[in-house]
């Protein structure tokens, strides 16, 4: 009835919308806009099309991730971004990709963008907390799990987060104790060790080697209830 009204084709580009049908929906609009480039409602509903889009190209990106496929997922979530830059979980779920690379820089830039868009979603902060774990920066790390349990204290994903932090602070206390047992300071050592059994109470390793420091030190009942509890802890542990 009327081909030259720009407004017909947001109607037709609503209708194809509904239906699913997103590259139909899309053609709809451009030929509104090519007939009205400044067409209001035709350009409204173009960004509805551009944000179904958009979190069409996330689902496909999360289907990639299943697959292990990372660089497809980072390339979806990239298109899905350049359609819709307000959307945090774009961003967020590109830095996950993006550590699985080992792009540890990108995937904490994608963590501070997802934060900085949505500042009060705890979930960012677990992002950032990844990367800053996987870059080695444990004490960044827990301060990123921290202001994600200030704002959401029960959520899981920050709570594994800090989780993993805490274990990889463990460690790094247990190394701290191995040069100070070499250094023949054992009372360091059984600090240090104490402090990541504080962290990590599962782990057999940390009681055997404060045994050995306490058993340095003349501290034998003290070495004794230690090598008890590894055993305890790992009864198949022959050390």
């Amino acid at each position: 009835l009327q081909p030259t009204w720009a407004k017909g084709y947001s109607r037709q580009a609503a209708a194809f919308l509904s239906m699913g049908d997103l590259q139909a929906a899309r053609d709809a609009c451009m030929r509104g806009l090519d007939l009205e480039p400044e067409n209001t409602q035709v350009k409204e509903e173009l960004r509805r099309v551009e944000i179904a889009e958009s979190l069409a190209l996330k689902d496909a990106a999360t289907e990639a991730f299943k697959g292990q496929d990372y660089e497809k997922a980072v390339e979806d979530l990239t298109s899905a971004i350049r359609l819709d830059s307000t959307n945090q979980v774009f961003f967020s779920n590109r830095s996950v990709a993006y550590t699985a690379m080992q792009l540890y820089e990108k995937a904490l830039e994608d963590a501070d963008e997802c934060v900085r868009l949505q500042p009060t979603w705890a979930k960012g902060y677990s992002r950032q907390a990844a990367a800053f774990l996987s870059m080695g920066d444990l004490q960044a790390a827990r301060d990123a799990c921290m202001r994600g349990l200030d704002l959401e204290p029960e959520n899981t994903q920050v709570k594994e987060e800090l989780r993993r932090v805490e274990i990889a602070e463990s460690l790094a206390l247990k190394d701290a104790a191995t040069e100070a047992f070499k250094g023949q300071d054992y009372e360091k050592a059984v600090e240090d060790l104490t402090s990541a059994i504080r962290l990590d109470s599962t782990n057999q390793v940390f009681f055997s080697n404060r045994s050995v420091a306490y058993t340095a030190m003349q501290l034998y009942e003290k070495a004794l209830e230690d090598a008890d509890e590894c055993v305890r802890l790992q009864p198949t542990w022959a050390k």
